[in-house]
């Protein structure tokens, strides 16, 4: 068994979403027609309303000083990711608190903070949340790459590594917050590693 050197939780195999689910997410937010549009606000406004805590967290990172295309493109993970999740656990997915949406992110930071101590430590943090969602992470670099590449002259990187790190977040916050199947029993992997 291979123990990893992480403060991330690891994500539990009920709250992994399959690649059937991030298919699913591709095929829905890469049309560009108005019944695309409608279908990503109504996922907004459902994002908005089931995950108050989460969207407030979102609304602080993507703001407004971020330019446009890193704005854009925050935008459509935030919502991309959630509609996954939605999708994936149904009512199994549980509203975050404050507390929780917090806790990711101090996980995420305190992850990114080991491996800046450690030179020989060969992943990211990044690394690690793809370990425990491989398709989703797939996801979301795919749109990132090609938002760098597309808008390489006029997107400002910063902006778009501001936008990558608040989706890790909302990905570590929704991995924990998808209820366990009754009678489920952890396996030894899913359990936290120092």
């Amino acid at each position: 068994m291979w123990v990893r050197r992480s403060a991330i939780r690891p994500v539990p195999r009920y709250a992994r979403l399959p690649e059937s689910s991030v298919h699913a997410i591709e095929v829905t937010f890469s049309a560009a027609d108005a019944r695309a549009r409608q279908l990503a606000r109504a996922s907004f406004e459902r994002l908005t309303a089931q995950q108050p805590a989460l969207t407030e967290y979102l609304a602080h990172k993507l703001s407004d000083s971020l330019d446009d295309t890193a704005l854009a493109l925050g935008h459509m993970l935030a919502v991309a990711v959630f509609v996954g999740f939605e999708s994936f656990a149904g009512s199994a997915l549980r509203s975050l608190s404050r507390e929780a949406v917090a806790a990711a992110d101090l996980a995420l930071a305190a992850d990114e903070e080991l491996r800046r101590s450690d030179p020989q430590d060969a992943l990211d943090s990044e690394d690690i949340v793809a370990i425990d969602q491989p398709a989703l992470m797939a996801f979301v670099n795919e749109h990132i790459e090609r938002t760098l590449e597309q808008h390489a002259l006029d997107v400002d990187v910063d902006d778009v590594d501001v936008v990558f790190r608040a989706i890790l977040v909302e990905i570590l916050a929704l991995s924990q917050a998808v209820a366990p199947p009754p009678g489920y029993a952890p396996a030894r992997d899913e359990e936290p590693q120092a």
